[in-house]
Parts: structure tokens; sequence; C-alpha cells
């Protein structure tokens, strides 16, 4: 029974090691994925591997988001966003307490264009940022960080 016990935990530990790498890489990608349309691809295929999870499912819904701006028709674009906006708040929904979440939100949200509405959560998200971002492991708050940093 204890050996049971023994390979459960170690594959836990295994499978919780891989998810953090794989969050590492995908942090690493996001913050330069402004800089090409290549990189947000990058970043959605990254994604595609792990997308289950709720955080790494916002990641790949907010490079939907970003990828927007190489399309062309502009109607097709309000349709994107309208559509892939409404999937991030919806995770955010499901997912209220998760500050990396909220971060992407608010990040979108403070570059969306004016005209488009999409910033009735900027202050909540910045406010839920602030308070909670000492609870948060040391990586993430300095990925925070340089994230606010970079807006």
């Amino acid at each position: 029974m204890k050996i049971i016990h023994i390979i459960i935990s170690f594959l836990f530990i295994i499978f919780c090691n891989a998810q953090t790498n794989n969050l590492d890489q995908i942090r690493k990608t996001y913050l330069e994925s402004p800089q090409s349309e290549q990189t947000i691809n990058k970043l959605i295929s990254i994604c595609e591997e792990n997308k289950k999870y709720s955080t790494i499912y916002a990641y790949r819904t907010a490079a939907d988001i970003m990828l927007i701006k190489y399309k062309y028709n502009p109607i097709y674009k309000l349709k994107l966003f309208t559509n892939y906006t409404r999937k991030l708040d919806l995770i955010v929904a499901n997912n209220f307490n998760n500050i990396e979440i909220r971060l992407l939100r608010y990040c979108l949200q403070k570059q969306s264009p004016r005209f488009l509405g999409y910033n009735n959560n900027l202050e909540l998200d910045y406010q839920f940022i602030l308070e909670n971002i000492d609870n948060q492991s040391k990586d993430l708050q300095e990925f925070i960080n340089s994230t606010l940093k970079a807006l």
C-alpha cells in the first residue's frame, strides 16, 4: 500500500512540475508576444498542449485577442474581439480569485481601444492584483510586476 502511495505522490510531483515549467514558458512568451504575429502564434501553440487548465486557456484566449490586430476585415475583427473577450470574461468569472487570469484581462482592457468599450473591469482587476500580489510566489510576483511595467 505504501508503494502505491509513493508512486502516486511521485507522479503528482512530476505532473505539477511539468505544468509549472510550461507556465514559465508561457509567461516568457506572453511578455514577448506584442513584438510579432509569429510570437503570438508560438504562444498559441504552447498553450494548445495544456489548454485544459484555466490559466493556460486564459493565455490562449488572450493570444487570440492579440492576434486580431493582424486581421484585415474590420467587421470580422470586431466579431472576433467580441467573442474572445466574452470568453475571457467567462474564464475570469469561473476563476475570479486567480490573479494571473485577472492580470491578463486587465492588460487586454488597458490596451484595447476605448471605442470598443472593453474597459469596465480595469479598476476592479487592478485593485485585486495590488491586494493579492504579496500572496503569490516570487516568480509570479516578478512576472506580474514586469507585465504591469510594460503597459
